[in-house]
């Protein structure tokens, strides 16, 4: 299908316009009645009707998908390389739904699904032989493995398949065989599962599927069983491909013809599948060209691609623009399926015990030399486990012993606290192994141990602190990243600066599976009790995606006075409060601030100024909005800071203006404020009293005001200063 340029157009059209009414038609919900087996003479996906209504119950849907789309279109432009080799497992459970018998399908019939679909999405089918010889060269391998799942969410050894008996007789795209409530199965974790249900959808509707990006309870496939796995099911759909098609909208593939009502002017958002006026039907001879008032002249129309609707025997092909996209979305809104441990077995070792997590030390300093270790003990066997030594020390100091005793079950974990130790400040090793699990001998050595650095620090250091990310390590000396999805997180970047060269980035823009995750950067242990008065000051930059305002990042600034057990916020904002430049819902690669789109922020910390060992930490907490930049911190006493002009806290944007115009102000405390706009001569055109607040976005109105230079006094806590501000029109 021809590449557009991304817009928002194109979802408009493709995803949320016309479709053809085939495609639109789906079945009607029938209890207690056979429908006739017969195969529709076309094939149908109801993946848009599915689509359809999922947008008119969450209207948000459609922009986070535009977004989505420019982060995969920015990905493949900067991050694919065709090169090199990325394959990915994706565990498969499938969930059967069945009234009867018949509907009730065989393993047999689901291990054949499963064998066509790898087959077809690493290019060892059988038929990939009758792709015609000018598209061999882009006839794709997408690297894609599917593994039936033998560990359910639980940790529990599963085959894969679940079972359900309902009472409805047909479902329909209105994903009531995902719910229990509504006579099918919940979903399982789609974080590490593809859900497959196979179900009646009676005799027309083939399957459908959930573009990524949706809710998790709804997220897989559904699949009609008449056209599942190979023998057995209904031809011409009898050779798997419905699976193939509809796992591929999973993987964030749309039809070839674009849905666009044979307007030639949809897309599939892939270069190099040909412009297509509408789905193909039936079937068509080895090497057959075919074509369409969109591609008139040879090799004409791709019918043999598995996003056609051509019949199971005449598709056998992916292309490489297609095969981009299936990689970005694992590198992107599925990436969180790389760390599925479905496709692990369980063990079926009877004793084995280990040490699965250290809880305590944690990856902050410690403020005092003796602490309380806590372990995480899991039993990996598959006998229940009662007792057992944990073995701990520090260093390479002599192993301190703990008698745990208890009851956990195959792969129940329980965390243990441990007697106290004492150590030195600096930096050490804490190093926790068991032993003799229930009074014998542990079968499998290599998961007893787990080991966590850490430091102590029994004073903080000194103020005045300052960092300004000009060195090339990063974290910087005495910092910790806090990254508990170990995913995006934390940064140096040279792309912008407040001053010099380099500042710290938080990039929610590539971010996608984020949403309200959180990421910490952990300053070194500080003295605020070496200064009076202490105060901090930094640069902050940031801008959401969405416009008008619907969804932000949140930015905190946290401390603790107790070595970390409890934080307090002394920093808080998000949207409008947050914003230091104006969206821009177009842009491709995230945003990047220019040397006005900095603003100074200043906390009061004089509060804890009794603390002679605080930990002070940036928390974002994503919302796959945009990026956030943080540069210039400074913790002094606030004499030091006493002369920041207030103009700092204010950003006016757009200057010039057409009309109106943002005042961007933060305050570090809540203080009376007053705005007065005045033209040229002197006289004041408006004047808004905002009473006490900590500043925001605000918005000024001069579009009945004549072309000119005007001037904005900004009035708060006794504090005065003036912006100019040119209207132009």
């Amino acid at each position: 299908m021809k590449k557009n340029l991304f817009s928002a157009c194109f979802f408009s059209v493709v995803m949320f316009g016309a479709v053809s009414a085939q495609t639109l038609q789906g079945p009607a919900i029938n209890k207690g009645k056979q429908i006739p087996s017969e195969a529709p003479a076309t094939r149908s996906c109801g993946t848009m009707e599915n689509h359809e209504m999922m947008l008119q119950q969450d209207p948000s849907l459609q922009q986070r998908m535009i977004q989505q789309e420019a982060w995969v279109q920015n990905w493949i432009a900067n991050n694919y390389n065709p090169g090199q080799r990325v394959v990915y497992t994706i565990p498969v459970v499938f969930h059967v739904v069945y009234q009867n018998a018949t509907e009730n399908i065989s393993n047999q019939r689901l291990l054949d699904q499963l064998q066509v679909l790898n087959e077809d999405f690493r290019k060892t089918n059988t038929d990939a032989s009758s792709v015609p010889s000018v598209w061999q060269s882009i006839a794709a391998d997408c690297e894609i493995n599917f593994c039936l799942a033998v560990r359910d969410p639980q940790g529990q050894a599963t085959t894969g398949i679940t079972r359900t008996s309902t009472t409805v007789g047909t479902f329909s795209t209105n994903n009531a065989v995902k719910y229990t409530a509504q006579g099918g199965i919940n979903a399982w974790p789609r974080d590490s599962y593809l859900n497959i249900w196979v179900c009646d959808l009676g005799s027309s509707l083939l399957g459908y599927a959930q573009f990524p990006g949706g809710q998790a309870a709804t997220d897989g496939v559904v699949l009609n069983y008449r056209y599942t796995g190979t023998t057995g099911s209904s031809a011409p759909f009898n050779k798997g491909r419905t699976a193939t098609h509809e796992v591929g909208h999973w993987l964030n593939l749309y039809h070839i013809w674009g849905d666009d009502g044979n307007a030639c002017s949809g897309s599939d958002q892939v270069s190099d599948t040909p412009n297509q006026a509408g789905a193909s039907g039936g079937c068509f001879t080895v090497g057959q060209v075919r074509t369409d008032n969109c591609t008139s002249s040879s090799p004409g129309i791709m019918w043999q691609n598995y996003m056609d609707y051509t019949d199971d025997a005449c598709m056998y092909m992916f292309t490489n623009g297609q095969k981009s996209r299936v990689q970005a979305c694992m590198a992107g809104s599925r990436s969180a399926l790389q760390n599925s441990q479905g496709c692990v077995p369980v063990s079926s070792v009877a004793l084995d015990a280990g040490i699965s997590a250290i809880v305590n030390p944690g990856s902050t300093a410690l403020c005092s030399g003796t602490f309380t270790p806590i372990v995480t003990l899991r039993n990996f066997g598959s006998t229940t486990l009662t007792s057992c030594v944990i073995n701990y020390r520090i260093d390479n100091n002599t192993n301190q012993t703990f008698n745990w005793s208890g009851n956990l079950a195959t792969n129940a974990t329980a965390n243990v606290t441990l007697n106290s130790m004492t150590t030195t400040s600096g930096n050490h090793t804490f190093t926790a192994f068991t032993s003799n699990p229930n009074n014998s001998t542990d079968q499998t050595s290599s998961n007893d141990q787990s080991q966590r650095t850490f430091t102590v620090t029994a004073n903080g250091q000194s103020l005045p602190f300052s960092q300004g990310f000009e060195s090339t390590t990063f974290p910087p000396a005495g910092w910790t990243i806090n990254n508990p999805d170990n995913q995006t997180t934390w940064a140096r970047t040279t792309s912008a600066a407040s001053s010099g060269s380099a500042s710290a980035k938080m990039d929610n823009w590539v971010y996608q599976g984020g949403n309200g995750q959180i990421d910490d950067m952990v300053l070194p242990n500080l003295n605020l009790s070496s200064v009076s008065n202490p105060i901090m000051t930094f640069k902050v930059a940031y801008t959401y995606w969405t416009n008008p305002y619907q969804y932000s990042d949140t930015l905190k600034v946290q401390i603790s006075t107790n070595c970390g057990v409890t934080w307090t916020n002394v920093y808080l904002k998000f949207g409008t409060q947050l914003q230091t430049a104006p969206p821009v819902s177009s842009q491709s690669a995230g945003f990047t601030p220019n040397s006005s789109q900095w603003r100074l922020e200043t906390v009061s910390l004089s509060a804890y100024q009794s603390s002679s060992n605080a930990l002070i930490r940036f928390r974002n907490v994503s919302d796959f909005e945009d990026n956030l930049y943080i540069d210039d911190i400074n913790i002094q006493t606030s004499t030091g800071v006493q002369n920041i002009m207030m103009t700092d806290h204010i950003n006016l944007f757009p200057n010039p203006t057409n009309g109106v115009f943002n005042l961007n102000i933060a305050l570090g405390a809540e203080q009376d404020l007053m705005v007065t706009v005045y033209d040229a001569v002197g006289r004041a055109i408006q004047s808004n009293d905002y009473g006490k607040t900590m500043g925001g976005m605000f918005s000024i109105d001069l579009t009945g005001e004549a072309e000119g230079t005007y001037f904005v006094e900004v009035i708060a806590g006794g504090q005065k200063t003036i912006k100019r501000v040119v209207l132009t029109k």
